[in-house]
């Protein structure tokens, strides 16, 4: 980089031409370099990927490293260590670390889960699932607290009118409920469209009211403060790429046929559908009510986290003021203008 004083040598043309460089170069000159974590792999993970593929996140000075890693244990302590900068990872553990002290901040979501109720094709009513044996991922887990929600709301007591057992990932479960080893189980309907077998899908979580944005997107109080344009840049290339996503389904059904190796262009379809034009927000802020039922959920059995308030983790006012400054609309104007 030249010293202030070389620079006072340069002709005044060329000095000219360096203040009206092209943001693009400069943003190439100035590549800030960080590693993005995500702790499970599917449809709504399609901003991260499309920000990556589509170097959405080179244009605004990111060179970023997405790494998977199975289960946000493993991946909070990274994060903490500064492994990570950003993780895209649960709720639920993000508060959990929360109450012991860790420094962490959300500052988005992807969206509520798409679940479904399944249960056995002969369960036609939530009655009859009195006395059934449900399968969750694990307790603790997103889809526990989503679960016991959606069973108070149909007039069955958790833990007494039914039982709740940790199954492990959906494939498991969805094999589990085909041999009838249990009687119901929370997964999207892309676990059908993958292997069908004869269920019935009971309960749609979003339309019967129960939002559970299990997965959001954390980094450090340190980071956010220290390195706030970089954080601010994160997210304006996020939300771009869920605006590409929106406006362009082939861009969407190629990101996903990448990273999920799939090419059944039906299911691909159905992500696009589901996820990217369904679950995932156009201005993805984190419901701040979403996250009072977690921090209520997570309390029956922790004090520590029970004794949080929102405002303690929650900070959406990077995507609010992009949203408020007509950046968001913005996005989509250019897209149809140029479509």
């Amino acid at each position: 980089m030249r010293s202030f004083k070389s620079l006072t040598a340069v002709p005044l043309v060329s000095l000219l031409a360096l203040l009206f460089l092209d943001s693009s170069v400069l943003a190439a000159s100035a590549m800030f370099r960080m590693r993005v974590g995500y702790t499970s792999v599917g449809g709504n993970r399609a901003p991260l990927w499309i920000a990556r593929d589509e170097n959405i996140f080179s244009k605004y000075g990111l060179d970023v490293d997405l790494v998977y890693i199975p289960g946000a244990a493993t991946a909070v302590p990274a994060l903490l260590s500064n492994d990570l900068q950003i993780l895209a990872g649960s709720a639920a553990t993000t508060l959990q670390a929360f109450a012991q002290g860790a420094k962490l901040v959300m500052f988005g979501t992807f969206g509520p889960t798409p679940y479904i109720l399944f249960t056995r094709p002969e369960i036609k009513t939530p009655a009859q699932l009195k006395g059934a044996t449900i399968g969750i991922n694990r307790t603790g887990s997103s889809d526990y607290y989503a679960l016991r929600r959606a069973l108070l709301k149909l007039g069955l007591a958790p833990d007494r009118d039914v039982k709740i057992i940790s199954s492990g990932e959906a494939v498991v479960r969805w094999s589990a409920l085909d041999k009838n080893l249990i009687q119901a189980t929370l997964t999207s309907e892309s676990t059908m469209l993958r292997r069908p077998i004869q269920a019935n899908p009971l309960v749609e979580l979003i339309k019967f009211g129960v939002e559970d944005h299990g997965s959001a997107l954390v980094t450090t109080r340190e980071f956010m403060t220290v390195q706030a344009q970089t954080v601010e840049r994160f997210v304006r290339a996020f939300v771009e790429a869920i605006a590409v996503g929106r406006t362009n389904s082939r861009v969407s059904k190629r990101v996903f046929a990448r990273n999920l190796r799939e090419s059944n262009d039906a299911y691909l379809d159905f992500l696009h559908r589901a996820y990217v034009l369904g679950s995932i927000p156009k201005v993805p802020v984190f419901p701040a009510d979403v996250l009072k039922n977690l921090i209520n959920d997570i309390g029956e059995e922790s004090p520590k986290v029970r004794a949080l308030s929102v405002t303690d983790i929650l900070d959406n006012s990077l995507i609010r003021r992009l949203d408020e400054e007509g950046f968001i609309d913005r996005l989509y104007n250019q897209k149809r203008e140029g479509s």
